[in-house]
C-alpha cells in the first residue's frame, strides 16, 4: 500500500523538475509579468536594443554588400542575441520590445571591407558608451545581467575583432 502512494509523489516531483522555465541557462528568475521599470530603466532598454538593431542591421547591409567576411558574420549572430535578450527583457515584463526600425536603406554602406571595419570599431565604441552609461543606473537584476554580458561581448570580442581588420 506504501508503495502506491510514492508513485504519484514520486512522478509529481519529476514532472516539477521537468518544467521548461528551469531551464540551467536562465540567468535569474523571470520577473512577474506587469512588474514596472522606472522611466530611466525602460529608455535605457529601449537605446540598447535600438542601437543593437542598428548595427545586426548595418553588418547585414556589410554582408550583404562585401560577401559573408568574418568577422562581420559571427558579430552579426552575436548582434541577434544581444537584441533577443533585451527584447526578453520586454516580454518578461508583458511589454512589447520596439520593433527594429532599422532598414538596409537607412544603415550606412561602405565601398571596402576595411572601411566597413573601421565603421565597426566606432559602432562597437559607441554601443559599449551606451552601456557604460545605463550600467550606473539601479536596474533590475536580469537588465544588468543582460547589459554586463552585452557589454563585454562588445568590449573583449567585437571591438578587437573589427579593430584587427580595420588596420
Amino acid at each position: 500500500m506504501r508503495r502506491l502512494v510514492l508513485v504519484p509523489v514520486l512522478l509529481a516531483a519529476l514532472a516539477a523538475g521537468c518544467d521548461s522555465d528551469s531551464s540551467p541557462t536562465s540567468p535569474s528568475p523571470t520577473p512577474p509579468i506587469g512588474s514596472t521599470l522606472t522611466a530611466a530603466v525602460r529608455a535605457a532598454m529601449e537605446e540598447a536594443i535600438v542601437d543593437e538593431y542598428r548595427a545586426e542591421t548595418t553588418y547585414t547591409g556589410v554582408v550583404a554588400d562585401l560577401g559573408a567576411l568574418a568577422p562581420f558574420t559571427n558579430v552579426l549572430t552575436a548582434e541577434q542575441r544581444h537584441s533577443a535578450s533585451i527584447a526578453n527583457l520586454f516580454v518578461n515584463r508583458g511589454l512589447t520590445a520596439p520593433v527594429n526600425p532599422w532598414t538596409l536603406a537607412t544603415v550606412p554602406h561602405f565601398g571596402t571591407f576595411r572601411e566597413a571595419c573601421a565603421a565597426g570599431v566606432v559602432a562597437e565604441q559607441e554601443n559599449i558608451a551606451i552601456y557604460d552609461r545605463y550600467l550606473g543606473l539601479d536596474l533590475p537584476t536580469d537588465v544588468r545581467q543582460v547589459f554586463e554580458s552585452n557589454r563585454a561581448a562588445s568590449l573583449l570580442n567585437h571591438l578587437p575583432a573589427f579593430q584587427r581588420c580595420a588596420t
